[in-house]
């Protein structure tokens, strides 16, 4: 199942959870690559170790762990890199149902994270800008013209009344009258 999959997996066996993986985990280990198969998991990741010991322990205890978006910062390339995965470990079992090892499930989210931040910060700054311009402005949506925005110059025209949310007709009935 591991090894025919396009989603990184590792499975981590025994008293040292030696790591075995597929090809799509190599990505996962970057540069540390070349050696890490069927070495202890806390010597391949020792840079992060001390984050996912406790869900090493969780998942070696029985208890299934996922994690979306988290933050790791990785130095799998021989550098630190502020990476983030959302992954999971699940319990493998062997033929006395002992807990044995673990299946890590994984996804680098790093890259739609760092896009989400970037659009995030955009936002803001266009939000900052929005509210600071000299002339008045509104955002409206949709086909019954609904309030998102509304800049301060914007607000002092039509009396501070409130329209977010609302469709224009019910926020400004007397322009409906008029027509608008």
């Amino acid at each position: 199942l591991m090894l025919e999959s396009r989603f990184a997996m590792c499975l981590c066996w025994g008293p040292e959870l030696t790591l075995f993986y597929n090809d799509a985990y190599m990505r996962v280990l970057g540069a540390k690559e070349p050696g890490a198969l069927g070495q202890p998991l806390a010597v391949i990741w020792s840079d992060v170790w001390e984050d996912i010991r406790p869900l090493v322990d969780s998942v070696m205890s029985g208890t299934a762990t996922m994690q979306e978006d988290m933050p790791l910062t990785m130095l799998r390339n021989g550098y630190p890199e502020e990476t983030f995965f959302t992954f999971s470990y699940t319990p493998v079992r062997d033929e006395d149902g002992g807990i044995a090892g673990f299946l890590n499930v994984t996804t680098d989210v790093t890259r739609r994270v760092q896009n989400e931040r970037r659009l995030s910060a955009d936002v803001a700054q266009l939000g900052r800008m929005f509210d600071q311009a000299p002339s008045f402005m509104a955002m409206l949506t949709g086909p019954d013209h609904v309030f998102r925005y509304a800049n301060p110059a914007y607000m002092r025209l039509i009396g501070a009344r409130d329209v977010l949310g609302k469709p224009a007709a019910e926020a400004l009935p007397e322009a409906a009258q008029q027509g608008y």
